[in-house]
C-alpha cells in the first residue's frame, strides 16, 4: 500500500536492516583466447563483450567457472590495464551469481582495485560502468552506502559525457535516495527515469505507474500532500488504463494514509477498507497487513475496541506469514497493537508492543541518518581518492614524458657519439694494432728474458759440472800450471758478480714481476745474499748448483737457505720453495 512494487523498492524497504536474496544459476564457456581479447578492448566502451562472456558463464558448470577464470587470467596475465580491470569485475560477477551475498567480503576486494585501475586509466565509460555493477551488487550485500554512492557515481560520469543512462537506472538510484530520505534527489532521479523511458509494453507502462507512485511518496514524505495527490492521481489513471486492480487498491491505500495524516478520517477508511480487499484478494499479503492496522487504528478512533483488536491480531498475523516482513510496516503495525493495549488497559502488552516500536522506530531512524552521514562521508573519501589516483596519474604521465625527453636526449647523444665514434675509428683501430703490437713486442721481451736466463742458468750449471770433473781429476792427475790457471778461470766465471748479478737480477724480473718486492714486504730487513738465494730457489737449483753460483760452499748455501727459511717462518725446505714458487 504506501510503497510501489517495483522489484528495486520491494527490496530497498528493509535493506538497511536484513533481506534475502535472489539467486542464479551458470552453465558454459568459449575459447578463452578470443576472451582475452575481448576483455583487453579499449573500445568497448557499451561492455558488450564483458556482458557475452558474463551470460556464457552463467550457462557453464559452477565446478568449472573459477578454474576458467584462474586460466583466463593466467593468459592474460601480460595484457594491458583494460584487461585487468574486467578480470577483477569478471570474477566478483561470477562470485555473485554462484555464492550470492556470502561473496560481499571477496567482491569488495576484488572491485576496489579495478575501480582504482579503472580511474589510473580515466576511461570514464568503464568507471561508470565498474561503479554501477559495484554500487548495484552492494545494495544486495545491505551495503546501502556503498551502493548509493557508487551508483550516483557512475550515473554523473554519464551525464558529464552527455549519455543517458538506462531509464531503470534512475529509478533504482532514485528510489536509493528515497530509502535514505534524500527525497529532492529522489524525486529528481525517478522523473528522469519516467522521462528516459522508451519501452512501450505493459510491463513498462506499470513500472511507469509505480514511478509516479514513488513520486508521490516523496512528497507525502516532504509534507507536501496537495503534490503527494497530484502523483497518486497520475498513477491511478495509469492503474485504470491498464485495468490493474490491485495498483488500485495500492494507489487508494497510499492516498487513504495521506488522508489519515491530514486527519481526514471518513475519507481515509473507505480508501484504505478497499486496499486491504484487493491487495488480500491478489495475495499482497505485507500490503493488507498494512491496510488493516490502519483501519484498526481507525476502529479504535471510533470506539470500536474489540473490532480494532481483531484487526491488529490478524495484521500480526498475517506479517508474521511473511519470510521477511518490511521494517516500515512493522514498525506502524507495532504502534497501532500497542495503542490498541493502551486503550483496553492491558498495560503490559502495551508495555511490551511500545518497546518493539521504540526499538525498531530507533532503529529505522538511526540508520537512515547514519546511511545519509556515511553516504556524503563515502562520497568525500572517492573524491579524495579519485583525485589522489588523479593525480598519480598526472604524476605518472609526466614521468613518462621526462623519460621521453630522456630518451630523446638519449638517441640525440648517441647519434653525435656515433658520429665521434665514426672519425675516431681509425685512431682506435691504429691503438688496438700498436697495443696488439706491444703485446706482442712484451711477450716475446719476456720470452727473450726467459731463454736468456734459462741459458744463463744452463751456463753456470754446464761450468759447475766441468768444474767438479776437474776437480775429480784433481784427485786422481795432477794439473800443469797452464791447466791450473784454466780451471781457476773457470771457477771464477761461476760466481755471480754484483754486474752479473744485476743481469740476472733483471732477467729474473721480467720472467718473475714483482718477487723481490713482494719478498721485501714480507721481510723488509732481508740481505742480498738471502735474496739471491730465494731467487736460487725459485729456479729449483740444487745446492751444488747454488753454491756454485755463489761462489760459496754447500755448507754456506744450507745456512743461508736455514736463515731464509726462519725469516718466512716456514716448516722445512720443501714448503720455503713451494713458498717461494707462489710468489
Amino acid at each position: 500500500m504506501l510503497l510501489n512494487k517495483t522489484p528495486y523498492l520491494l527490496f530497498i524497504l528493509f535493506v538497511l536492516l536484513q533481506k534475502n536474496v535472489p539467486s542464479f544459476s551458470q552453465n558454459k564457456s568459449l575459447p578463452l583466447d578470443e576472451w582475452v581479447k575481448s576483455l583487453d578492448a579499449d573500445d568497448d566502451t557499451l561492455n558488450k563483450n564483458f556482458d557475452t562472456i558474463v551470460n556464457i558463464l552463467q550457462r557453464t558448470d559452477t565446478a568449472i567457472v573459477f578454474r576458467t577464470l584462474n586460466e583466463l587470467e593466467k593468459k592474460g596475465a601480460s595484457k594491458g590495464p583494460y584487461f585487468q580491470v574486467r578480470i577483477k569485475h569478471l570474477r566478483a560477477t561470477m562470485l555473485w551469481k554462484i555464492r550470492d551475498k556470502a561473496a560481499k567480503d571477496s567482491i569488495i576486494q576484488l572491485m576496489k582495485p579495478a575501480l582504482q585501475q579503472a580511474y589510473a586509466i580515466n576511461d570514464e565509460y568503464l568507471i561508470a560502468t565498474v561503479s554501477w555493477w559495484y554500487g548495484e551488487t552492494m545494495f544486495f550485500c545491505n551495503q546501502i552506502e556503498l551502493s548509493t554512492m557508487y551508483c550516483l557515481n557512475a550515473v554523473e560520469i554519464l551525464d558529464k559525457k552527455g549519455i543517458t543512462a538506462e531509464s531503470h537506472k534512475y529509478q533504482f538510484l532514485g528510489e536509493l535516495f528515497y530509502l535514505t530520505r534524500d527525497l529532492d534527489k529522489g524525486i529528481y532521479y525517478i522523473r528522469r527515469s519516467i522521462k528516459n523511458e522508451k519501452d512501450t509494453s505493459r510491463d513498462a507502462r506499470v513500472n511507469t505507474m509505480s514511478r509516479w507512485n514513488t513520486i508521490a511518496l516523496c512528497w507525502r514524505k516532504i509534507g507536501n500532500y496537495d503534490s503527494a495527490f497530484h502523483y497518486f492521481d497520475v498513477a491511478m489513471q495509469m492503474a485504470n488504463a491498464l485495468n490493474s486492480e490491485v495498483w488500485k487498491g495500492i494507489i487508494s491505500g497510499n492516498k487513504g494514509y495521506t488522508y489519515f495524516l491530514q486527519k481526514k478520517y471518513d475519507i481515509a477508511k473507505p480508501l484504505l477498507e478497499f486496499d486491504y480487499r484487493t491487495s488480500k484478494q491478489h495475495d499482497e499479503i505485507a500490503n493488507a497487513a498494512h491496510a488493516l492496522q490502519m483501519i484498526a487504528r481507525l476502529n479504535l478512533m471510533q470506539g470500536k475496541k474489540d473490532s480494532a483488536l481483531l484487526q491488529v491480531k490478524e495484521a500480526l498475523r498475517m506479517l508474521q506469514q511473511q519470510p521477511q516482513p518490511l521494517p516500515y510496516f512493522l514498525q506502524d503495525l507495532y504502534y497501532a497493537t500497542a495503542d490498541v493495549y493502551r486503550v483496553l488497559g492491558n498495560s503490559d502488552s502495551f508495555y511490551h508492543y511500545s518497546q518493539l516500536y521504540n526499538n525498531l522506530h530507533d532503529s529505522i531512524e538511526r540508520a537512515v541518518a547514519n546511511s545519509r552521514l556515511e553516504i556524503a562521508r563515502l562520497r568525500l573519501d572517492n573524491q579524495s581518492n579519485v583525485s589522489e589516483i588523479r593525480d598519480l596519474q598526472k604524476e605518472k604521465e609526466a614521468e613518462i614524458q621526462e623519460r621521453n625527453y630522456i630518451i630523446a636526449a638519449i638517441v640525440f647523444v648517441a647519434i653525435v657519439g656515433l658520429l665521434i665514434i665514426n672519425r675516431q675509428r681509425l685512431k682506435s683501430r691504429f691503438n688496438r694494432q700498436l697495443a696488439f703490437q706491444q703485446k706482442v713486442a712484451a711477450e716475446n721481451e719476456l720470452t727473450a728474458a726467459k731463454v736468456q736466463l734459462d741459458m744463463f742458468t744452463q751456463s753456470i750449471i754446464e761450468k759447475t759440472r766441468v768444474i767438479e770433473q776437474l776437480e775429480q781429476q784433481v784427485a786422481t792427475k795432477p794439473f800443469t800450471d797452464e791447466q791450473q790457471q784454466l780451471a781457476s778461470e773457470l771457477s771464477r766465471q761461476t760466481i755471480l758478480t754484483e754486474e752479473e748479478w744485476e743481469k740476472f737480477k733483471t732477467l729474473f724480473g721480467k720472467i718473475y714481476p714483482g718477487f723481490f718486492l713482494k719478498l721485501k714486504e714480507m721481510v723488509p730487513d732481508i740481505t742480498v745474499a738471502e735474496q739471491r738465494m730465494a731467487a736460487l730457489i725459485r729456479l729449483h737449483l740444487n745446492t751444488k748448483q747454488m753454491a756454485s753460483m755463489l761462489g760459496i760452499s754447500t755448507d754456506s748455501v744450507y745456512k743461508i737457505r736455514q736463515r731464509l727459511r726462519k725469516r718466512l717462518q716456514l716448516d722445512d725446505e720443501l714448503a720455503t720453495e713451494t713458498f717461494l714458487t707462489k710468489i
